[in-house]
């Protein structure tokens, strides 16, 4: 009987201390990953991601850059902003993610 209980017990307390604990995923996410220190949003981000997108494409089989961006989105200031920034850290040809990874 105390065998059982202490199985019960054993179980019970690892369940929840496993439940407890942040995801795995998120954990010490800022020791590995910064931004910087300018607001993200995800109109920046896109921006970012389009400018770069348009600046390798820009540089691989030429044309102009203006062309690839958004004309929907052209004129809101987060995303002109992450655009110009991605066309310009990408104009070399190279991808360039907009985070940095910090060596541990």
């Amino acid at each position: 009987m105390k065998m059982k209980l202490a199985l019960v017990t054993l179980v019970t307390l690892s369940v929840v201390g496993c439940s407890s604990s942040a995801p795995e995923s998120t954990q010490n996410v800022e020791a590995y990953i910064g931004v910087g220190n300018t607001d993200y949003d995800s109109q920046y981000h896109f921006g970012y991601n389009q400018g770069c997108k348009g600046a390798i494409s820009v540089k691989a089989d030429g044309g102009e850059l203006a062309s690839f961006k958004d004309k929907v989105l052209a004129g809101l200031d987060q995303f002109d902003a992450g655009w110009s920034a991605g066309a310009q850290a990408c104009q070399d040809g190279t991808s360039r993610s907009m985070y940095t990874v910090k060596q541990g």
